[in-house]
């Protein structure tokens, strides 16, 4: 024989209460979670880029963006009661390490060797750039090529009137060359002999002229001529010396140049000679002739 205890009022409420929080706890303990989010420089991975809620115990990965890479960390997370795990991953940006080198010249890489970072190449002097001067560092590396760098070249020298190169010209000169010049017979060579090959790919300095250069000789009056002879061309010279009786006033050597003599013809002029006597009161008596300087005496 069995029997049945009615539930009192207090047995009923204990009872209803037990239920709503064993229905709370299985709530909270299955509650989703919602999409995770990440550190610098990543993303969750392509399988769940797309998803947004998660449920309970679900564990996702990331990855590192385009031109990032793992420094460290683990890559997943996973969903407890509604929330995520510590992201502990770290992305940092990939080195694309050596640019290449550059013959002739090199890269400058004080921008960084980093992911986005670039290298700028530069020529050394004489030599010309071809092809890109700039690699950018990329996800898979160095984009581009190394450029080359190629000597710098000169066409044919100038020409000039009444002369011309020693050598025959060629058609090309590498950065550098020299090139020399002379004139025909008579003609002086005015300027720079040498010419070089610039790094601008022209010839230095302005090539020089031959001209015909002739000074003409000119007596001074009392004086004579003591050394050089005609003809007087470019850089020949002459010397004056002054007749007996004559002191010299002026350069007594001149120099044919360009533009005539190097300085204006030199003068003789009477040489005077003072003789002062023991005593006197009476004013000096000059005495002149043409082979003798000009003299003076005191009468006592």
């Amino acid at each position: 024989m069995s029997c049945s205890c009615p539930l009192t009022s207090v047995g009923r409420s204990l009872t209803i209460w037990m239920v709503q929080l064993a229905l709370i706890v299985l709530t909270v303990q299955a509650e989703n979670c919602n999409k995770p989010k990440g550190g610098p420089n990543m993303v969750l991975s392509d399988a769940f880029i797309t998803q947004e809620t998660f449920v309970d115990g679900a564990k996702v990965t990331f990855q590192c963006t385009i031109g990032h890479s793992s420094t460290g960390g683990s890559r997943s997370v996973t969903c407890t009661a509604g929330v995520w795990s510590e992201v502990t991953l770290t992305c940092g940006r990939k080195s694309c390490g050596n640019p290449g080198e550059v013959m002739n010249g090199q890269f400058d890489v004080s921008g960084g060797i980093l992911f986005g970072d670039q290298a700028v190449a530069t020529c050394d002097t004489g030599y010309m750039l071809v092809g890109s001067s700039v690699r950018t560092c990329m996800d898979g590396g160095w984009d581009g090529r190394v450029p080359v760098c190629e000597v710098v070249t000169c066409g044919k020298p100038p020409t000039i009137v009444n002369g011309g190169p020693v050598v025959p010209p060629e058609d090309t000169y590498n950065y550098g060359s020299l090139v020399q010049y002379g004139c025909e017979k008579d003609y002086t060579l005015v300027g720079t002999k040498s010419l070089t090959c610039s790094e601008n790919g022209v010839f230095q300095p302005a090539p020089p002229e031959c001209k015909i250069v002739s000074c003409v000789f000119t007596a001074v009056a009392n004086g004579t001529r003591i050394e050089g002879s005609p003809p007087y061309t470019y850089k020949s010279f002459v010397t004056y010396g002054c007749n007996a009786g004559y002191e010299m006033v002026g350069q007594a050597t001149l120099t044919c140049e360009i533009e005539g003599w190097s300085a204006p013809y030199p003068t003789c002029r009477v040489f005077i000679v003072f003789i002062a006597p023991l005593t006197t009161t009476k004013p000096p008596i000059y005495y002149k002739d043409n082979h003798s300087p000009r003299s003076c005496t005191w009468s006592h």
